[in-house]
C-alpha cells in the first residue's frame, strides 16, 4: 500500500501547550536517537529489536512504543545510508576511472616531450606548454590519490558496516571552527544553535491495532474541519499530567487523512519537526488502493515527464507513440523554503489534472538506487548523480507519487539511460523540438514499450 505524507505548521494560538512540550522533550528524545544509532552501527544494522527495546526503556525510562518508534526510525536511516554509500562508491569509481584516462593521456604527451626538453630542442612557447602539462599532471596525480584514499576508506567502512550520521548537519557542526565568520560571539552561542538543529524531530510510529492507528499520538477530526491533537507524555514529563492537547488543520491530503482516521483500520505515524522557532507536524498515512480505482490508461498514449534543474518537461503521445503535444513547467524556487514546496505541489497537481483530462498514464524516470548505480557504472550518470542529491528532486518524487495516488493516476517508471542522447540524435533536430521535451518524448515512448536505439 502507498504511504503519503502531509504537513502543517502548528500555531501558538491553537497548540501552545504542545509546542512548549516538544521544545522541552526534544533534547531527551534526541539523546535516545543517538544512543540507538550507536548501537545499530556497532552491530552493523543486525540488532535484536526486542532486546534493544527493553534496554532503551530501562536506560531512558520511556514507554515501549517510544523505544519502538526510535528503533524503527534509526534502522530506516541506517538502511538508507547504506544504500547511499553504494551509490557514492559507484560515483567514486567512475570519477577515478575518468581521471585515470585523463592522466594517462597527459602522461603520454609529457613523456614524448621530455627528451626534447632535456636536449633544449623546445622553443619558448613549447617549453611553457611542457611545464604547464607537467604541473597539470602533478595535480591530476594528487587528485587521483585523494580519490583512491577516499574510496579505500569508504569500502572499509562499508565492509565493517560503520556509517556516520551527523544529526545536526556537517555545515552547522563545522561552524564552531569559524565562530565570528558565522555570526557567533562565543562557542556557547554556536552550541545552542547546533543542539536545536541536532534535536529537531520527534517520531511517533503508528500501528494498525492501536486506537486511531497510534497509541502515543492521536488526531481526532472535528466538525469544523480541523483536528484535536492529543500526545501522550513520556519519561519524566508526565508528572503534571498524562497528556498534552492542542488543535491543528491540514490543507493538503486532508480528505485522505480524515478518511483513514474515521475508518480506524490503518496505521498513522506522525513526525514533529522543528525548523528554527517554527514547529511542523507531519502525518504519514497509508492508503487503501482497493478503494481507489485507476482513472488513466496507456492504451491511447501517455504523458512523459523529464525532470531538470529549474523545470519539468512534458511530452504527450498517442497510442502509436507519435508526439501530440509538449509543455514545460518552470520551477523558480529551490531549497527548503515554503515557496519551493508550494510551487512543486502546484506544478505536480497541474500535471495530474492534465493527465486526468486526457485519461493518460504518466511515465517518469526510475531513478531508484539500483538504477542510479547502473547508470554510474556505465559512466552516464553524472547528470543523475547531481540531480538525485538535490532537495528539489526528492520533493518532485514525493509530490508526483502523492498526486498520482490521490487521483488514481497510473505511473509507469522506466530506465532513464540515454534518453537525452537519443532525443538529440533522433528527434530534436528533425522535429525542431527542445532537447528536454525530446527526452520526455523518449521516456513516454519507452513507457509504451517502443525501443529507441542510441545510434
Amino acid at each position: 500500500m502507498p504511504v503519503l505524507t502531509t504537513e502543517t505548521r502548528l500555531s501558538a494560538r491553537e497548540a501552545n501547550d504542545i509546542m512548549e512540550y516538544v521544545q522541552k522533550y526534544r533534547t531527551d528524545y534526541g539523546r535516545i536517537q543517538r544512543y540507538v544509532w550507536r548501537v545499530i552501527v556497532r552491530q552493523n544494522g543486525a540488532v535484536n529489536k526486542s532486546k534493544l527495546n527493553t534496554e532503551v526503556q530501562t536506560r531512558f525510562s520511556v514507554s515501549k512504543r517510544t523505544a519502538n518508534s526510535v528503533i524503527y526510525d534509526m534502522k530506516g536511516r541506517y538502511k538508507a545510508l547504506r544504500e547511499l554509500k553504494k551509490t557514492e562508491r559507484s560515483r567514486l569509481r567512475n570519477r577515478i576511472r575518468h581521471l585515470e584516462q585523463q592522466t594517462e593521456k597527459i602522461a603520454v604527451t609529457v613523456n614524448m616531450r621530455k627528451k626534447d626538453a632535456a636536449a633544449n630542442r623546445l622553443g619558448r612557447e613549447q617549453l611553457v606548454k611542457y611545464r604547464d602539462l607537467k604541473k597539470k599532471l602533478y595535480y591530476k596525480h594528487q587528485r587521483l590519490q585523494k580519490l583512491r584514499d577516499r574510496l579505500a576508506q569508504l569500502e572499509k567502512d562499508m565492509e565493517n558496516g560503520r556509517y556516520s550520521l551527523g544529526f545536526g548537519g556537517k555545515k552547522t557542526f563545522d561552524d564552531q571552527y569559524r565562530l565570528s565568520e558565522n555570526g557567533y560571539r562565543s562557542h556557547k552561542g554556536w552550541y545552542n544553535d547546533y543542539r536545536k538543529k541536532r534535536d529537531s524531530n520527534i517520531f511517533y510510529l503508528g500501528s494498525r491495532d492501536e486506537t486511531a492507528g497510534n497509541q502515543m499520538f492521536q488526531l481526532s477530526p472535528d466538525a469544523a474541519g480541523g483536528y484535536d491533537v492529543r500526545i501522550r507524555k513520556d519519561g519524566k514529563y508526565d508528572s503534571d499530567g498524562k497528556y498534552v492537547h492542542g488543535r491543528c488543520h491540514f490543507k493538503y491530503l486532508d480528505d485522505e487523512l480524515r478518511e483513514s482516521l474515521q475508518n480506524r483500520d490503518r496505521p498513522v505515524s506522525y513526525r514533529i519537526k522543528m525548523r528554527g522557532r517554527k514547529v511542523y507536524l507531519q502525518a504519514i498515512v497509508t492508503l487503501d488502493m482497493a478503494k481507489r480505482p485507476i482513472m488513466t490508461t496507456a492504451v491511447d498514449g501517455v504523458i512523459g515527464l523529464d525532470f531538470n534543474d529549474g523545470h519539468i518537461d512534458l511530452a504527450e503521445t498517442d497510442g502509436k507513440g507519435n508526439l501530440t503535444s509538449m509543455k514545460q513547467y518552470r520551477l523558480r524556487y529551490h531549497g527548503t523554503g515554503g515557496r519551493a514546496a508550494n510551487e512543486m505541489r502546484q506544478v505536480t497537481a497541474e500535471i495530474g489534472r492534465y493527465a486526468l483530462s486526457k485519461g493518460k498514464s504518466i511515465v517518469k524516470e526510475d531513478l531508484s538506487f539500483e538504477k542510479k548505480k547502473a547508470l554510474t557504472e556505465r559512466g552516464s550518470g553524472r547528470r543523475y548523480n547531481k540531480m538525485l542529491h538535490t532537495l528539489d528532486y526528492s520533493r518532485y518524487e514525493d509530490d508526483i507519487r502523492n498526486m498520482a495516488v490521490r487521483n488514481g493516476i497510473d505511473v509507469i517508471e522506466v530506465n532513464p539511460a540515454y534518453t537525452s542522447r537519443i532525443a538529440k540524435r533522433k528527434y530534436c533536430e528533425i522535429r525542431k523540438i527542445p532537447v528536454h521535451n525530446g527526452a520526455a518524448y523518449v521516456i513516454a515512448r519507452r513507457g509504451q514499450g517502443f525501443k529507441d536505439k542510441t545510434v
